[in-house]
């Protein structure tokens, strides 16, 4: 059983530190647990007073509403959502002027640039963080997944210009989702980005609708995906196209803060 309190420290030359504070505090989720008592209790655990690079994590489910009070009470905010679309969900055909290929390791450049794009933008709402090797570490991992020997990245052109890319953990890829998969066997949607210039014109709705069908003709039951509860364009994008949530990650950062009562 996974321990109630734990401390992890990313190495700060990787990719993960992008995603995350490098020095992270987490609580384990447990079904009837008095969350009030853990969160005091918590409270004395804790490092890195006034450390931007340290955060208190609390996932839970996301229908656990009766938690969300405690977790305001200590200076907590929902900032993450693992959400979930189970197999031949439909929506609405969106029409787009693009059409989606296969990215190939040409492309690698495009891809990478799409991506800091995304984390550019998502880095205003509390989990992301554009570090100074942000985008030598996506080159690598991308490259990782253009190696792979099935399909895992596509593009959206316009003409001749890709607007758009969107990527996947097919299942033998998506392993490390399983604490919080639903249906088996599932994939995980990586990454969806377009252009600034390219956004509501359909292209990130074309992507979504091309990686569905690859998944539901795959066989995958489960497609899995994390977004910022606060951007104001993924929320409502993702649940347009069949999503729903399932975990909710809430945060506090800097994990400790000298001053009480100030929000994070």
């Amino acid at each position: 059983m996974p321990e109630t309190f734990s401390y992890r420290e990313a190495d700060a030359d990787s990719l993960q530190p992008t995603w995350t504070a490098l020095r992270v505090h987490s609580l384990q989720w447990q079904r009837g647990w008095d969350l009030p008592a853990l969160l005091d209790e918590w409270e004395t655990r804790l490092t890195g007073v006034d450390d931007d690079d340290t955060a208190a994590v609390v996932t839970l489910p996301s229908h656990e509403t009766g938690d969300a009070p405690a977790l305001i009470r200590h200076g907590f905010a929902p900032l993450l959502v693992v959400a979930e679309r189970r197999a031949g969900v439909v929506v609405p055909h969106r029409p787009s002027d693009v059409r989606i290929r296969p990215a190939t390791h040409a492309d690698l450049d495009v891809a990478v640039e799409l991506n800091m794009h995304t984390v550019r933008y998502d880095a205003q709402f509390g989990m992301v963080t554009e570090r100074p090797d942000s985008e030598r570490h996506l080159r690598t991992s991308l490259a990782g997944a253009l190696d792979r020997d099935h399909e895992a990245m596509w593009l959206a052109v316009r003409g001749d210009t890709p607007v758009g890319m969107a990527y996947v953990d097919m299942p033998q890829d998506a392993l490390w989702m399983e604490p919080f998969a639903n249906g088996r066997p599932f994939a995980y949607f990586g990454h969806l980005g377009v252009r600034p210039d390219a956004r509501g014109t359909g292209a990130g709705s074309a992507l979504v609708a091309h990686v569905h069908s690859v998944m539901d003709r795959s066989g995958v039951a489960s497609t899995l995906l994390h977004h910022a509860l606060p951007n104001p364009r993924s929320t409502p994008f993702w649940y347009s196209h069949g999503y729903r949530p399932r975990w909710t990650t809430w945060v506090r950062r800097p994990a400790l803060r000298s001053a009480p009562g100030v929000s994070p």
